[in-house]
């Protein structure tokens, strides 16, 4: 019996060292990170995403940094910042006996909306625990057949082709008139 408590305490022991250990936050050693990461590319004819992902599965990291690469590109390529900010201060009391109470709140969101055709991965690297860092690239030249693309598909309606009409129209008459009308003036005296 006193053996099996002795083995019940220093399995108890540990348990509750292993467990104290899982419990603490891991630090991230930056010299296992792919350069990449601290020290995104940058060029004229390119632009160039970061992603991480971490999930159950080694396929599914990829995926999901590869999805956040393409969204660190397209944040690049326009973002939306909305913004609020509450500060609020009340002071009570008389003379040197007054109590201040103050509140800030800070709150920001960041909307992306952007579609990308042709962006590609350059480069993954698969972590020890399973997650994956990609870097993403999107070609200018992408980015302008993307422009193209939008472009000739927009449609000018009939209320727009008449009203550029009716200008081209107006500014006919003009002409017709001040060539046809020549204004003269002469001194008053």
């Amino acid at each position: 019996m006193i053996k099996y408590k002795k083995v019940s305490a220093i399995v108890l022991i540990v348990l509750v060292a292993l467990l104290s250990v899982s419990c603490l936050t891991t630090k991230v050693d930056i010299s296992d990170l792919p350069d990449f990461v601290l020290n995104p590319p940058l060029a004229t004819d390119a632009i160039y995403g970061v992603g991480y992902g971490k999930k159950s599965t080694p396929a599914l990291s990829m995926k999901v940094a590869e999805t956040n690469a393409r969204a660190d590109i397209a944040a690049q390529i326009e973002t939306t910042i909305q913004a609020a900010l509450t500060d609020y201060v009340q002071e009570a009391g008389v003379d040197d006996n007054t109590q201040t109470i103050t509140f800030t709140e800070s709150i920001t969101r960041q909307i992306t909306d952007t579609t990308l055709s042709g962006a590609t991965p350059q480069k993954r690297v698969p972590m020890d625990d399973g997650s994956f860092w990609v870097l993403m690239v999107y070609s200018k030249q992408q980015l302008i057949s993307s422009f193209e693309e939008v472009t000739k598909s927009f449609e000018r309606n009939e209320d727009a082709a008449f009203a550029e009409f009716k200008a081209d129209e107006a500014l006919k008459m003009l002409n017709s008139q001040l060539e046809n009308n020549p204004t003269t003036s002469s001194p008053v005296e």
